[in-house]
């Protein structure tokens, strides 16, 4: 029997963004309906992760909390994992090699 939650499932941070956190484990084919978004997960997702909420193109820019945090390595379908085995980060270190 299906139930219905009504409880939070991702947390969308800012409308700019193109990824959502993932707010419990998801699995294939589980479809996500939250804050007028409705997106059916395309492979496993852990809790903590990110999913994509919107098609990002390779080369183009993941944004999360409104920033660029980096870029697609390969396409990204709406309900995709997205992880660092097709995201890059932007971060660029401010250590110093003294």
């Amino acid at each position: 029997m299906s139930q219905v939650l009504n409880q939070r499932t991702v947390l969308f941070l800012n409308p700019a963004d193109n990824i959502a956190v993932c707010l419990k484990d998801f699995t294939p084919g589980d479809v996500i309906n939250q804050d007028g978004y409705t997106i059916k997960v395309l492979n496993p997702i852990p809790r903590g992760h990110k999913i994509a909420t919107k098609s990002i193109a390779k080369n183009n820019g993941v944004i999360k909390y409104g920033e660029r945090m980096g870029h697609a390595t390969t396409d990204i379908q709406i309900g995709e994992h997205v992880h660092t085995h097709n995201v890059l980060g932007d971060r660029v270190s401010t250590e110093s090699n003294q």
